[in-house]
């Protein structure tokens, strides 16, 4: 990083001229001690009393010396770390905190899109995209809704009282099915995401906003773009516009998909 200041601390002890400069490079530091004597000057870092760096001049005779050292580092719960060390690491959660080169804590984990295997590596989500009368499953493969029915889109051994329906009707054109509507059933409860961002709590109208809503376990949200139904804890959410609807699997729920999202 580029020098972005400096501060010099000027002393005089006994017969020694002695410079202490501190540089700042952005996330980076460092300090430099110049003394111009005989005898041994040391300056110490500390971190909540413990020494972290040292810097020293030692004139055996009447001479000038100098002496720099790199004081970058970062804090992270009161420890302090050199640049390039692991803070703390997780596989199981694909969770890791570092102290990157330059002095930054640096925290990864998987995308937004990604789910960790519990091996500390991160694989994409699971995506089931429906759109008209098009299916996407979670392997890539397409296919087309004919009829006006309402179709299993997703489903898993491992939820036995969780099912995502997709209803197909037609839109204008009587020959072309379209998808209208999607339901879940949770635990024997059905949530209808209806057009125009309406959604139905079996007989009775929710009202939602972008502050999500918990229903029966599901966290309902509404924003411009659509609703968005999710559960957390099994890391399931479905998405729906009026025309299109995204159920994206970043759990283990995705590898045993049913359904037109398992095998459209």
């Amino acid at each position: 990083n580029s020098l972005r200041c400096s501060v010099q601390i000027a002393m005089q002890i006994s017969s020694s001229v002695i410079s202490l400069y501190l540089f700042n490079f952005g996330t980076e530091a460092a300090m430099f001690l110049e003394a111009d004597g005989i005898g041994l000057v040391a300056f110490y870092t500390r971190v909540s009393d413990v020494v972290i760096n040292k810097v020293e001049v030692n004139n055996i005779v009447y001479s000038y010396q100098n002496d720099t050292i790199d004081i970058s580092g970062c804090r992270h719960s009161g420890t302090v770390y050199k640049p390039g060390t692991v803070v703390n690491s997780d596989p199981q959660i694909c969770s890791s905190v570092t102290c990157s080169e330059t002095a930054t804590l640096q925290i990864s984990g998987c995308g937004p899109l990604e789910h960790c295997q519990g091996n500390g590596i991160c694989v994409l989500a699971s995506t089931c995209t429906v759109t008209g009368p098009t299916v996407i499953d979670v392997h890539g493969h397409m296919n087309s809704i004919q009829d006006h029915c309402a179709y299993s889109l997703f489903s898993t051994p491992s939820l036995p009282d969780f099912l995502v329906l997709g209803n197909f009707r037609d839109r204008r054109r009587k020959d072309v099915s379209f998808l209208d509507s999607v339901t879940l059933r949770v635990d024997g409860h059905y949530i209808h995401l209806e057009q125009g961002g309406r959604v139905q709590l079996d007989d009775s109208t929710l009202t939602l906003s972008s502050s999500s809503q918990l229903v029966h376990g599901v966290q309902l949200s509404k924003d411009q773009t659509g609703v968005t139904a999710e559960l957390t804890n099994l890391k399931i959410s479905v998405f729906f516009d009026g025309n299109t609807a995204q159920i994206v699997l970043k759990g283990p729920a995705g590898s045993s998909a049913e359904g037109l999202c398992g095998n459209s």
